[in-house]
């Protein structure tokens, strides 16, 4: 379609019977969630964040062995209020639902979604151990302030790309020595775990990781105040 048009702009270009090869057989990807919300009868705020893709049944989903695990507070009309996160297999955040009758910052919370549970002030072990009574007090709180930044995505590709660049020619980059290390069809054991930590932290990749997260907070720092920066003691 896109060509199509593109000649109703530009009469100059060669008129062609059928669309550029490069143009067929385009499998779209779909980074972005799919967004539900709104205010629902009886004055409830309620926010749905999801995987795209076609709906399915929240039943069947539980049924798949890589559905992951759900942490949930609260309750529907209780208190806390009700709030579920689905992480899914990979310790990433797939599914937010919100039920309150308290307004929140909904445009915060969707920049949850994919993020590793690490990323959230290791949710889940903190979870596990019973210091997250309200999600909607855990996500408010200054720790967080940084993953709402609309920045913060351009700093997570610059540290996904010190990790899948090389470091010089005939070296390995950091996904390559993972790969090398890790079965794909078995889980990672405590061994690998340590093998791959000795490795991060003598490449120098861990020092080049914090140097662009201490600079990260440097550049915002207008807006990230109540972080520690370098100097600050």
């Amino acid at each position: 379609m896109a060509t199509e048009m593109l000649r109703l702009f530009d009469p100059t270009l060669d008129q062609q019977t059928a669309p550029p090869e490069e143009s067929l057989n385009l499998i779209p990807i779909y980074r972005n969630p799919k967004i539900q919300g709104g205010i629902l009868p009886g004055c409830y705020y309620y926010l749905h964040v999801a995987k795209p893709g076609l709906d399915v049944p929240l039943a069947t989903q539980k049924e798949q062995p890589d559905y992951g695990k759900e942490y949930l507070t609260g309750s529907p009309g209780g208190k806390p209020d009700y709030f579920r996160i689905h992480i899914n297999q990979y310790n990433n955040v797939e599914t937010l639902t919100c039920l309150t009758k308290q307004a929140f910052p909904c445009e915060n919370f969707i920049c949850l979604y994919g993020l590793h549970e690490r990323f959230l002030n290791n949710m889940v072990s903190r979870f596990n151990e019973k210091l997250i009574p309200d999600f909607y007090e855990f996500f408010r709180e200054t720790w967080c302030l940084a993953l709402y930044h609309d920045r913060f995505s351009d700093f997570r590709d610059e540290v996904r790309e010190l990790l899948v660049t090389s470091p010089g020619v005939g070296m390995d980059s950091i996904e390559d020595k993972v790969r090398e290390v890790v079965d794909e069809d078995v889980p990672m054991n405590d061994a690998q775990k340590k093998q791959l930590l000795e490795i991060y932290a003598s490449s120098g990749s861990k020092r080049a990781v914090e140097t662009r997260l201490l600079s990260f907070l440097s550049y915002n720092y207008y807006h990230l105040p109540m972080y520690a920066k370098p100097g600050m003691v």
